[in-house]
């Protein structure tokens, strides 16, 4: 009755499994050298026979669950199929010596034979399935030494990356205090806005740069080159003199004049926009000469970056 249970066990865990996965032949022989020598009456002779070949076709089913394409499945069916027709050659032996007492040398000689044949397949097998076990190990040494190798590598950029960033920041610092030198820096909201008097630029109703200026231009193009790339915007501004239509294209070329030239000292020029602003944003009142002269200026706004999202 548990010879029986147990066959129907395996049929339905056989039906499960290759549902998902074809069965090895190595594990399809064994079961059916098992179920062979189980419906022989002469292996009630040798019960302990069939008990190990049940404990073997057990082991080899549960590896098949864990490890269905492994060799250890593979041999370790091979055993169980090897220990179930070692059963049924030794229940029929049991059977032949008991109704032959002259077949008893030829019996022992067989018995022999197969126990000898048994316990080399089985020797075989477990050498099999240790070579197995150490190819595993050496699989895995070899992939933890490369992730050591990965995880040392990854330190590496980050350390590259924090020694760049440390020097693109020192670098900013220094060209910022340079800036500051040069021309009146504010922060806004909008960016960093650096102010050039206009009458240092520009002759009076004109838009061509100064020898002067030039100077001063290429000293604040070197400290913008000396960071990362950022977007400008030149904004020209004129006082109120004049009328509002002049004032508004006497701005856009000064606005132009320092755009271009600092495209001229290596300036990306895809990175810059140049505005006439005209009179409309005074600084101060224009009542007074000092009042023009400070609404007279360009000047050149560091945009701020502004990170997007992938979509």
């Amino acid at each position: 009755m548990k010879t029986r249970q147990f066959l129907i066990l395996v049929t339905i865990a056989a039906f499960v499994t290759g549902c998902a996965i074809k069965a090895p032949n190595e594990l399809v022989n064994a079961r059916a050298a098992y179920q062979l020598a189980s419906e022989d009456p002469a292996v009630k002779l040798v019960p302990a026979e069939l008990h190990k070949a049940h404990e073997a076709l057990d082991a080899a089913e549960q590896s098949f669950r864990m490890q269905p394409l492994s060799f250890k499945t593979r041999d370790l069916a091979y055993v169980a199929q090897r220990k179930a027709e070692l059963a049924g050659a030794l229940g029929a032996m049991a059977v032949d010596k008991a109704s032959k007492d002259d077949a008893n040398a030829d019996f022992l000689k067989k018995q022999t034979e197969l126990l000898q044949q048994g316990k080399q397949d089985l020797s075989d097998a477990e050498q099999r399935a240790a070579e197995a076990q150490a190819a595993m190990a050496a699989g895995k040494a070899s992939k933890d030494k490369a992730d050591a190798a990965l995880q040392k590598q990854q330190e590496e950029l980050l350390k590259q990356g924090k020694q760049a960033l440390s020097e693109s920041e020192s670098r900013t610092a220094a060209a910022m205090a340079e800036l500051a030198k040069l021309a009146a820096v504010k922060e806004e909201a909008r960016g960093l806005v650096i102010t050039l008097s206009g009458s240092v630029l520009f002759r009076s109703t004109e838009s061509n740069l100064l020898p002067s200026a030039r100077l001063k231009l290429s000293q604040v193009a070197k400290a913008l080159l000396a960071v990362p790339a950022r977007n400008l915007i030149v904004e020209g501004h004129t006082d109120s003199r004049g009328t509002k239509s002049y004032n508004q294209g006497l701005s856009q070329r000064r606005a132009d004049a320092v755009r271009n030239y600092l495209v001229t000292k290596g300036y990306p020029v895809r990175r810059i926009q140049a505005r006439g602003m005209g009179e409309g944003h005074a600084l101060a009142s224009n009542a007074s000469p000092e009042g023009r002269a400070n609404n007279r200026r360009v000047e050149i706004v560091i945009e701020r970056e502004v990170l997007t999202s992938n979509r």
